[in-house]
């Protein structure tokens, strides 16, 4: 169902799991 859209989901997942990355370094959590 998804077909061409797995690579653009991987890459959404990709793209907000880094954002979480920061904003854990922002926050100290690291």
């Amino acid at each position: 169902r998804t077909g061409g859209n797995k690579t653009r989901a991987a890459e959404l997942l990709e793209l907000s799991s880094r954002a979480l990355l920061y904003k854990m370094r922002d926050y100290g959590l690291d």
